[in-house]
């Protein structure tokens, strides 16, 4: 029975940590401008630029959650690789947060608006796929990973719907803060994921 308990709590904890780690690194409240400035001309068509940007990132992340491994394979990469990879990729993402790298707003339509570059690389970009690749694999397993990117894209679709309220409530200021916030945690996410690769690369070195 206790054992029982202690997988059911570790599952929660690493579907916890799989969850705020996608949530960090989608960034959709720091989001809120750009999608607020790349729709000014498309004001009426938000909600369905809004829907349109999540579906497409919930396919782009469960692709390659769900093939990225089997990608691994077939090019000989291993997953310490990609972590090493993927946490340098992270750190930056982190940075751009950080400094606050803004695109440019764009005159397409809405529809090509939420392909690109909300859908990705805005919210599904490198920094997401190396999170739902690494998240797909242990510790953690398939099916954390989709459920963390299922409820992340609608998490993501509701902040975008209601991105004027939010805009409104937090200010340029507080979203500047909240992207900040989310930039200082995914460069510590990143350096252990860095480290995590080469401590696994070393020690499969060592018992080869």
């Amino acid at each position: 029975m206790l054992l029982e308990i202690s997988v059911d709590l570790n599952s929660i904890y690493l579907f916890a940590n799989a969850f705020f780690l996608l949530f960090s690194v989608l960034d959709a409240v720091g989001s809120v401008p750009i999608f607020l400035a790349l729709t000014t001309h498309v004001h009426k068509a938000r909600h369905k630029t809004a829907t349109d940007s999540a579906i497409i990132s919930f396919i782009i992340l469960f692709l390659f959650a769900s093939i990225g491994l089997e990608i691994f394979r077939f090019f000989g990469i291993t997953i310490s690789d990609f972590k090493i990879a993927g946490g340098i990729i992270l750190f930056i993402v982190a940075v751009q947060n950080l400094i606050g790298r803004i695109p440019k707003a764009s005159t397409k339509d809405a529809e090509d608006i939420a392909a690109f570059p909300i859908a990705t690389p805005l919210l599904a970009g490198p920094g997401a796929i190396s999170t739902v690749i690494i998240i797909s694999s242990e510790p953690y397993n398939y099916f954390i990973a989709i459920l963390a990117i299922l409820l992340n894209c609608i998490l993501a679709w509701v902040i975008l719907v209601k991105s004027e309220l939010i805009y409104r409530v937090l200010g340029r200021s507080g979203t500047n803060v909240m992207t900040r916030i989310m930039g200082l945690l995914i460069a510590a996410i990143a350096i252990a994921f860095i480290r995590g690769g080469l401590e696994a690369s070393i020690l499969g070195l060592i018992n080869k």
